[in-house]
């Protein structure tokens, strides 16, 4: 489905630009309170709005607000927060609808608008084309004024996190050293604090944001920020969030960035052994490694994939109520929480795993061992449907009978580009160089690469 406004995350440019500026802004806010109204059949709909570091946030807040209140809303500001804790404040609050500013992992220079339903869900396919088709029937006025009346509700992340002391159990990292890079983002304010409070001795950078160094050399997208940390002291656990806090990066006892798809596979081994995971089924992409499937089968865990895309894996693990989904970029989802990325709710489970099971958190994700892996990025001058590629789908057929159970490939088109992405996974070295060039000549054959 081919949408005007949404990409893979909701909203998301450069601020100012062509694509995310104040008067789209406005016109989301218009648009989220005829959606709000149709969806809950309310009159007076309510929308909750909170943002990251980004000096950008402000501005469009002001827009988002006034869009809003222009057709009957009223608004909920609970300021700087993460992009989880503002999902769950939807969720634990009048509102119906709620509105993430942030462009995560991007430049400072980036914001964006990721909404969410009133159970803290990103919004499914149907709902998210309706509001994509909503945006085009508003116009923004020439100037943008400051809505009275607004409620400020600070204390909705402040239920947050106290629900999350609550679910972890207090004391649990009594004895415990961790090591936080807040990427100058939206955990800054609050994630050395929770740590602190389950009884964790804590370092912390990329707690100082000044509106423009959000993710700049620090955070999820710079693991090797976190080293300097490493570097002078020892810890038992290290995590790096993104600038939203809805992906963390996970690293050992040693200062080893770890893998999210070993992250993951642990996860699951621990929540299955405590009858906590739903249908012993971990919910991930079509990118996920097969490693990952050999690890968890071993253990009688099954693996579900969905398209790219954390909300993909959300929309699936609400459709199945599986308990976990994630991604090897560092999104976690654990359902018994939330169904949204939460790079601080992940965290803790981590750390409570370390401190359930006694053991390290390297020993524990050392189950998890990549299969080996090749992808290719072909520019192509047209995008011939897959099916009419010929030479494309006899080698794809032949490789399917070749890799079996043991491998696999994936061939898609970008969704941006003029690109032809292939995939390739087996269990040795040279079958996947072997699979890679039979499709690449195969490719050849079909399409015109540049």
């Amino acid at each position: 489905m081919s949408l005007n406004y949404f990409g893979t995350d909701g909203i998301r440019g450069e601020y100012g630009g062509s694509v995310l500026n104040d008067a789209l802004a406005y016109r989301a806010g218009r648009a989220a309170a005829v959606l709000a109204k149709s969806l809950y059949s309310v009159e007076v709909p309510t929308l909750l709005i909170g943002r990251d570091t980004r000096g950008s946030g402000v501005a469009l807040q002001k827009a988002l607000t006034a869009g809003f209140a222009e057709e009957g809303g009223s608004v909920i500001h609970v300021g700087v927060a993460p992009t989880p804790a503002i999902a769950y404040a939807s969720s634990h609050s009048s509102a119906h609808l709620a509105c993430a500013l942030t462009a995560s992992h991007n430049p400072f220079k980036d914001n964006g608008l990721k909404f969410f339903d009133t159970a803290g869900s990103k919004f499914n396919e149907e709902v998210e084309a309706r509001f994509d088709s909503l945006l085009d029937d508003f116009s923004a006025p020439t100037s943008i004024t400051e809505v009275d009346g607004v409620r400020e509700a600070s204390s909705l992340i402040e239920l947050y996190c106290g629900s999350l002391v609550e679910r972890i159990g207090a004391g649990v990292l009594d004895g415990k050293r961790v090591a936080l890079d807040c990427a100058n983002g939206a955990t800054s304010a609050i994630a050395q604090g929770l740590f602190e409070s389950l009884g964790a001795e804590v370092d912390v950078i990329g707690n100082q944001p000044d509106g423009s160094n959000i993710n700049s050399g620090v955070g999820s997208e710079c693991p090797s920020a976190i080293k300097s940390l490493y570097d002078k002291a020892s810890y038992d656990l290290g995590f790096a969030f993104d600038g939203d806090g809805d992906r963390v990066i996970a690293f050992d006892e040693n200062g080893d960035k770890l893998s999210g798809e070993g992250v993951m596979a642990a996860l699951a081994i621990w929540m299955n052994t405590q009858k906590r995971l739903t249908g012993s089924t971990l919910v991930t992409t079509l990118q996920s490694n097969l490693g990952l499937d050999a690890a968890l089968s071993a253990f009688g865990i099954s693996v579900e994939r969905t398209d790219i895309g954390d909300k993909h894996v959300s929309r699936r693990m609400v459709a199945g109520d599986f308990a976990l989904g994630g991604e090897e970029s560092g999104h976690l989802i654990i359902g018994e929480f939330a169904m949204t990325g939460d790079g601080i709710c992940s965290a803790l489970a981590l750390c409570q795993m370390v401190a359930s099971t006694g053991k390290s958190l390297s020993s524990l994700v050392s189950v998890y061992d990549a299969f080996p892996q090749s992808s290719k990025a072909i520019k192509v001058a047209e995008k011939i449907p897959l099916a009419d590629c010929v030479s494309l789908q006899s080698a794809m057929s032949d490789l399917d009978v070749e890799l079996g159970t043991e491998g696999r490939m994936l061939v898609r088109y970008s969704g941006t580009e003029p690109k032809l992405r292939l995939l390739v996974e087996a269990k040795s070295e040279e079958q996947v160089e072997c699979a890679m060039e039979a499709l690449l000549v195969a490719a050849s054959a079909d399409l015109e690469v540049l």
